[in-house]
């Protein structure tokens, strides 16, 4: 309808939104003055406006009861929400409580992770044992299946012919070579 604009300057709130010149017809029927001020067309509708001659607009707010059809409960309700602008809140010992929770969940898992390897790991492991698993970044309980894709992807980082025959990559490859073949001989007497 009319294009208005809008003024966000409380202290001219009694001032006219718009220049009078400018402004549309009053909203009520039958007055011939401009329409200069705003006002909310309800209490659901505060971001809809009629436009009012200052006549109009002081009996429209002389009438205007935001509260006119609630209890009192609603009322405190609406006062309470509205020192938090209306917006949802969680109590400070909730998001602590919940978080607590992940917490301790996620320690649980960890420790019976934890508890889990060292049930799995035999009390004494031979230090050779011990070496060739830490050569090839292996956990204790292993199997034919990872061995050899473990060894695999480490061949493929440290072959001498990959790397330009570097000496230092040439005695770990042979390091590496070693321990597998010491690992798969464990596996066949097992």
């Amino acid at each position: 309808m009319y294009d208005l604009p809008m003024t966000g300057n409380r202290r001219r709130d009694f001032a006219p939104h718009i220049p009078p010149e400018s402004a549309p017809p009053c909203a009520v029927s039958g007055c011939t003055e401009h329409g200069a001020y705003k006002a909310p067309i309800s209490k659901d509708r505060l971001h809809d406006y009629q436009w009012y001659c200052l006549e109009h607009v002081r009996e429209h707010n002389q009438q205007w009861d935001f509260f006119g059809g609630m209890s009192t409960a609603e009322i405190e309700q609406f006062m309470k929400e509205a020192v938090t602008g209306h917006r949802p809140t969680w109590s400070r010992e909730a998001t602590i409580k919940a978080t607590n929770a992940k917490l301790y969940e996620k320690l649980e898992e960890f420790l019976s992770m934890t508890s889990q390897r060292r049930v799995n790991t035999p009390p004494t492991l031979p230090a050779k044992l011990r070496k060739a698993l830490a050569t090839l970044d292996l956990d204790y309980p292993y199997d034919n299946k990872t061995l050899k894709s473990q060894y695999r992807a480490l061949v493929k980082k440290f072959h001498p012919d990959v790397n330009k025959g570097s000496k230092a990559f040439e005695e770990q490859f042979k390091q590496i070579t070693a321990s597998y073949n010491y690992l798969a001989e464990q596996l066949k007497k097992d």
